[in-house]
Formats: C-alpha cells, sequence, structure tokens
C-alpha cells in the first residue's frame, strides 16, 4: 500500500484539491444572501372563501438564502437567475427567529388580504371596534433590546395609547419624532402569549422601559431606532352577514402574496367573473386599505410565472405616476427580467393597489 501510495502520490494529491476545494468553502460562510427562483401557487391552498376553488389567482415564490457558503456564493455567481445581494450587517442570524417572523408575516398578510378583499367587494362589516391588536413585532435586528420579542403586539408607547385603522403606522410615527439620546428610556407596554405552568398559552400584558442604541439620519437630525419593524395588526372578524372564509399558512413565508390574496378574496366574492379566463400571477404586500407594498426577488418571479405560462403578471409600485414608479427597484429589476424572456406572451402591469387591479380587470 505504501509502495502504491508513493508511486500515485501526485496523482492522489491533484484529485484531493479539488475535492478539498469544495469541502472547505461549503463550511466557510460569507456575507452575502443569493435569491433563485422557485414556484407559483393557487391562493386558494391559502385562503379560501365559501370553498370556491376556480379562481385562477396566483402567488409566486423564490428561494432565499442568507450568508451562504462560499460554494453557494461562487454557484450564484454563475446563475443568471440568481441575484446575490450583501446581507443586512444588523440582521439577526437565526433560522427559528426567521422562520417566526415569516410566520408572522405571512398570517398579517392573509388578514389584510381578506380585509382589504372584502372591503373593496363591499362588505364593510368584515372589520368592528375589537378588530385592531396593536402594531406586531414582526423583525428583530442585532440592535434592538432584548427585552422585545417576535411576535409582541405593542399597544401602548411613551403614554400614546395607539386606536388603530388611522391610515399609518401610529408607533413608527411616534417613533419617528425622537431625536437619539442613549441615555433616554421610554415606556413600552406589549401584548406577549407566554405558556403557562399547565402548557396552555394565554395573551400577558407586559409592560417595561426600552432605550435605543442606534440611529439613522434624516433632515440632518439624528433619529431613533429601537432596532425593530412592525405592522399594523388587524384581525377579520366573522359573522353570519358574511360569506365564510378560512385560512391556512401553505407552503411559503413572508408577506409578498398578499396582493394576490386580496385579489383571489375579492373576485371570489363576485363569482370569479373578472379572472375566469385568466392566469394571474403577481407579487407584492397588501394592507388592510388595498394599498400594495414592494417586496424582494421580483427578477426570479417574473422568471417562474413565465414558465408557468401566466397571461398577466402584476408588478407592485407605490403610484402609477411614471416619475415615480421608474425610479422604484421593483419596476426597474421586473422589467429587466421581463426583457430577458424570450418569446413571451405574459403581459406586464404596473399596479399599486387592489383597486388599480379590479379596474384593470374590469376594463379588458
Amino acid at each position: 500500500m505504501k509502495k502504491l501510495f508513493k508511486e500515485y502520490r501526485i496523482l492522489l494529491l491533484i484529485i484531493a484539491i479539488p475535492y478539498l476545494f469544495i469541502i472547505v468553502c461549503s463550511i466557510i460562510k460569507v456575507n452575502y444572501d443569493i435569491t433563485t427562483p422557485a414556484t407559483i401557487s393557487k391562493v386558494f391552498t391559502e385562503i379560501n372563501i365559501e370553498d370556491n376553488d376556480e379562481c385562477n389567482v396566483n402567488t409566486v415564490s423564490v428561494y432565499s438564502y442568507t450568508r451562504v457558503s462560499l460554494l453557494n456564493y461562487l454557484l450564484g455567481l454563475v446563475n443568471k437567475n440568481a441575484s446575490i445581494d450583501k446581507t443586512y450587517k444588523y440582521q439577526v442570524i437565526d433560522t427559528n427567529l426567521a422562520y417566526s417572523s415569516g410566520l408572522i408575516q405571512k398570517r398579517v398578510s392573509i388578514y389584510n388580504a381578506i380585509i382589504a378583499g372584502y372591503r373593496a367587494a363591499g362588505y364593510t362589516d368584515i372589520i368592528n371596534q375589537n378588530s385592531f391588536q396593536g402594531y406586531i413585532i414582526h423583525t428583530l435586528y442585532t440592535f434592538a433590546s432584548n427585552k422585545l420579542q417576535v411576535g409582541d403586539i405593542i399597544t401602548n408607547f411613551n403614554g400614546q395609547k395607539f386606536v388603530g385603522l388611522t391610515g399609518s403606522n401610529e408607533f413608527e410615527d411616534a417613533v419617528e419624532q425622537l431625536i437619539f439620546d442613549p441615555e433616554q428610556t421610554y415606556q413600552i407596554q406589549v401584548l406577549r402569549q407566554v405558556k403557562n405552568a399547565n402548557n396552555t398559552y394565554e395573551m400577558k400584558t407586559l409592560e417595561f422601559d426600552i432605550s435605543t442604541s442606534y440611529y439613522y439620519n434624516k433632515e440632518d437630525r439624528k433619529v431613533a431606532s429601537f432596532g425593530i419593524e412592525t405592522y399594523e395588526y388587524i384581525i377579520p372578524t366573522t359573522s353570519e352577514s358574511l360569506p365564510d372564509y378560512s385560512w391556512q399558512y401553505g407552503n411559503s413565508i413572508g408577506p409578498s402574496g398578499g396582493l394576490m390574496q386580496a385579489l383571489y378574496v375579492w373576485d371570489s366574492l363576485n363569482s370569479n367573473q373578472y379572472t375566469e379566463k385568466l392566469k394571474i400571477v403577481g407579487t407584492g404586500t397588501i394592507d388592510v386599505y388595498g394599498n400594495a407594498g414592494p417586496i424582494g426577488g421580483i427578477y426570479q418571479k417574473i422568471i417562474v410565472a413565465n414558465l408557468a405560462k401566466a397571461d398577466i403578471f402584476f408588478v407592485p409600485v407605490s403610484s402609477l405616476d411614471p416619475d415615480v414608479y421608474t425610479k422604484e427597484s421593483n419596476y426597474i429589476e421586473a422589467i429587466e427580467s421581463y426583457q430577458n424572456l424570450k418569446n413571451t406572451k405574459m403581459k406586464l402591469v404596473i399596479v399599486s393597489s387592489l383597486n388599480d387591479i379590479i379596474n384593470y380587470l374590469k376594463d379588458k
């Protein structure tokens, strides 16, 4: 054996080097995220209105990988359908936390879609005086207070009790007025789901003081940041006067299916008359007022929709004013991806709200 090893050691070394390189590259992590195409899913697999499974409205997903290995980074560089971005330096790298965050975003997305869709169809009693819960924390960054948790619902801040449904995020508006002072503390009240001794869960009200440890510059002033992101958390109602709905998380997490979910809800409540002969795919967040919001991975999502032979792909922008949306990353990436498609019959449609989609479909 020793004789054979000596005789072929150079050949063995040549063979071993690539394998060692692959192993090392698989272990080393780099501060980059990669996004690649995934698949489309019919909305009725996640939200169902009175057992309606005829509406052909679809969400689209991507695969997202955070702080990838050096090997995956190198493979991403040669994958024309992959996007590579630097990992946000304050992002918490924790798979359990990321999953919890994604589930909360998905739940809020579904609730918002149900509310926006029902309201667009004329069912204003889908919300009532008990629907607003507070502002739910869906993301924590590394500089956030360790007193806060993903899933906490903020109900009071610095003496202000939130009322909700004002058209803006009251908590973020309040924080926007603060000047950064690391010595200053602020009182916050949250609702938190806690486990009891008998292993059941209940919501409890907690109060504590938090301080800021980070700021960002805005108009030459240091605006405080608590290292969290929140959504307005509003739960739709159920009553005998409303068509029945049900929902489940489905196979994906995150908020980017909201706009298409709202479209499905609205069209289901209108007997599918506007989407019946179309295969519709799109992306974008939604709020309870029907406004569309930006998302990531739209370059890959358009590739997926085209492969699925979609008729229409709805692209979310903040305004239908060309002077505004032509400068937005969602639009720029969507156009770049669309122009790279070959012989596509899919139509790209720019929208800023559920109402924009409704008006487009009614005019077709």
